[in-house]
């Protein structure tokens, strides 16, 4: 109902993806005791929240994922609730105090880390700092010859439906993310006389012309139905699900993918490591729409373990 008056002008347009968030924070800091609102609310609100609708402006289709930013404010929450129990007013958290509650749990306790950087700038605490997580390598990858028979499949077969073969596609030669491609709409998708590109981020992905193929063959399915559904929606993704004020959900497609015996996750990570081991850490990043840091993260695995993974899979095999 929310898009419908959007769209007619009734109400202001917005994404509903971004402003769940806030919806969400105002139910959890309604069942805290009220020095923790206190606390929590403006850094929730003021600081959390209007991040996430700044990174979300500047792309109008993108649903910025929340759910990294709804355990900052969970952690933020642990913490005082923590505090609280041992007797240490917030000003006197020590750096001695806060290691000793980060090591006592779970590794997402590290999510306090942007919570404690709020509370220093504002002369809450002094000095704290939380080191910033290490990535885990990854663990989960398919043979290379089952990727590019995988990869022919999604571009060859016209049984599979064309949602699968396009998302099959970008996942297996490209190595993007599910969630990233459902995060793609209309004007996402460049195309001039027969060359089509991606935009991601603020680069611009070239496709071959197979794949290339394929994407228009989805924008003009994308671009029928967001004429139809002008009326439910703001927004014109280039996979709109069932509801179409919002894309496919990821589980949905990886769902399918699996079903189908086409490779999600383990399919992306061999994907990205065929091309770590190729290009540098900068063109990576802007191949598959990463971070530089993540490539970098990426180029260094490939770097260390690449020979040794080569090997495991061949005893393996």
């Amino acid at each position: 109902m929310t898009d419908l008056l959007s769209t007619a002008g009734v109400l202001p347009q917005r994404n509903e993806a971004v402003e769940r968030l806030p919806r969400w924070a105002d139910a959890v800091l309604r069942e805290v005791p009220a020095h923790h609102r206190q606390t929590v609310s403006p850094f929730a609100h003021w600081h959390l929240i209007h991040r996430h609708r700044r990174m979300a402006r500047g792309h109008a289709g993108q649903a910025v994922r929340d759910s990294h930013r709804r355990s900052q404010i969970r952690r933020a929450l642990e913490l005082l609730t923590w505090l609280d129990e041992q007797g240490i007013p917030l000003p006197d958290l020590k750096q001695t105090h806060l290691e000793r509650w980060l090591v006592s749990g779970p590794p997402n306790r590290r999510d306090v880390r942007v919570f404690v950087l709020w509370t220093n700038e504002r002369g809450l605490t002094s000095s704290l700092e939380v080191p910033t997580r290490s990535p885990e390598d990854p663990a989960t990858f398919i043979e290379d010859d089952d990727r590019v028979e995988q990869l022919r499949r999604c571009v060859n077969d016209a049984t599979l439906p064309l949602d699968v073969r396009v998302i099959g596609s970008l996942v297996l030669l490209m190595g993007l993310q599910v969630t990233r491609i459902l995060e793609l709409t209309i004007d996402d998708v460049v195309v001039q006389d027969s060359a089509v590109q991606l935009k991601l981020d603020e680069g611009f992905l070239k496709l071959p012309p197979r794949l290339a193929h394929l994407v228009r063959q989805q924008l003009h399915h994308a671009e029928d139905a967001w004429e139809s559904n002008r009326a439910a929606s703001t927004i014109p993704w280039l996979f709109a699900g069932l509801n179409p004020a919002r894309p496919i959900q990821s589980q949905y497609i990886y769902l399918k993918l699996r079903r189908l015996g086409l490779g999600g996750l383990a399919g992306r990570n061999t994907a990205r490591l065929a091309l770590a081991a190729d290009v540098p850490a900068s063109i990576l990043a802007a191949l598959t729409g990463t971070s530089i840091d993540n490539a970098t993260d990426w180029t260094n695995f490939v770097k260390r373990d690449w020979t040794g993974y080569i090997s495991s899979r061949r005893s393996d095999s």
